[in-house]
């Protein structure tokens, strides 16, 4: 289901790649690509990593995050979450706005303590988040901003790139995005002090100390450079493709699409809406089988973390990855030596992400033929026709 075809250049630079020593060729292909990436946002390095999960937790690991820190998080996905705990930190979710879904800056700063070391802000499906608030609290506390732009490749705000806006910004290749390698991205570091702090030419890479290998492979570096040109295309098209099921919700009071303020424009790496069909006498369930009758079956119920599809949809908090001592150590009684806090993952923790989670259809754009988009969103607008009548 892919959206374009293998192109000749991905073919030529793989054979390349193959064809001559690898190991001594990867290095010399990551450096390119990290220099084709910094040409391209202008900022102070680049680091290819195998993960855009990897570039969280290096761009943690560069604060100097540590055991009982505090990172705060939105609880929509799990990975900024997770980058915390992998440095033993505490992850403190804040509440999402009903209408964007990203991060509420007024939740930000109600959590915030003196134990907090860093923000991680995550553009969902390629909306940026109000980075004017949340950059003016993370300043009035001397706080680094990570950005998430896993969804966000090209997303602008005012003009400016996702990613250019806080310290250090993570951004995805995986195989569902709109530059796909099957896995790898990178990190922007966008701070002259954090720059200088990850100077040694091994950061993120084959370690000369103890710390993380996230080394991006010579081959996924030698795809990414001949996908790269056609890239800027890439996004403009799935945004084009998105506007498709937007309309096909005209006159549908009970599917709320994602808000995307006027400031911002989204590459739409995800289309989502909210359903509120059971305020108006709708069954959820009834409406996800007649879109599944309706060939409208690549539309999700909820955004769940990966591998866990066997449990109710709910805010990341909720999972078991978080608040359950044996998956998590800082929920334990033994963290209770080094934390000086109260961690609480109870329910009502965040309740817009509450209501929000378990009502949200969402489809990826990025890997879906053209065809079949324009086919899911008939069907999409047939079965809301079905239950408005």
């Amino acid at each position: 289901m892919a959206t374009r075809k293998i192109s000749d250049k991905e073919i030529e630079n793989i054979r390349k790649w193959l064809e001559n020593n690898q190991d001594s060729r990867s290095e010399k292909i990551i450096v390119e690509l990290e220099e084709l990436i910094g040409k391209e946002f202008s900022t102070e390095r680049v680091v290819c990593t195998n993960s855009a999960m990897a570039s969280l937790h290096l761009a943690l690991q560069t604060i100097g995050v540590g055991p009982g820190d505090e990172v705060i998080v939105d609880p929509i996905v799990v990975f900024g979450g997770m980058a915390a705990m992998y440095q033993n930190a505490v992850p403190v979710f804040a509440d999402i706005d009903l209408e964007t879904y990203n991060i509420d800056p007024e939740s930000i700063s109600k959590r915030i303590t003196s134990r907090t070391k860093a923000i991680i802000c995550t553009h969902h499906f390629g909306n940026i988040c109000d980075m004017k608030a949340i950059l003016a609290i993370a300043k009035q506390h001397n706080i680094p901003v990570i950005e998430d732009c896993a969804h966000a490749l090209y997303a602008t705000q005012n003009g400016k790139f996702a990613g250019l806006f806080g310290d250090f910004a993570a951004f995805s290749f995986n195989h569902r995005k709109q530059l796909s390698t099957g896995q790898g991205g990178f990190l922007l570091i966008n701070s002259k002090r954090y720059a200088e702090k990850s100077k040694d030419k091994g950061f993120g890479r084959v370690p000369a100390r103890l710390t993380w290998n996230y080394t991006m492979s010579g081959i996924i570096a030698s795809i990414a450079i001949a996908q790269w040109e056609n890239a800027r295309d890439y996004v403009k098209k799935d945004n084009e493709l998105a506007k498709l099921y937007t309309e096909a919700l005209q006159d549908c009071v009970w599917l709320k699409p994602q808000k995307i303020p006027k400031e911002n424009w989204s590459p739409y790496h995800i289309w989502a809406a909210i359903f509120t069909g059971d305020e108006h006498g709708i069954n959820y369930d009834e409406f996800m089988k007649e879109l599944r009758e309706n060939d409208a079956d690549y539309f999700l119920p909820s955004f769940m973390p990966y591998g866990a599809f066997d449990l109710e949809p709910s805010p990341a908090y909720r999972y078991p990855i978080f608040n359950d001592p044996k998956n998590n150590w800082i929920v334990s009684d033994v963290y209770d030596h080094i934390y000086e806090g109260k961690i609480d993952y109870s329910q009502g923790l965040c309740p817009n992400a509450e209501y929000i989670v378990p009502r949200m259809l969402n489809t990826v754009i990025s890997p879906i033929e053209n065809e079949r988009i324009q086919i899911y969103a008939k069907g999409l607008r047939k079965t809301i026709k079905y239950f408005m009548n």
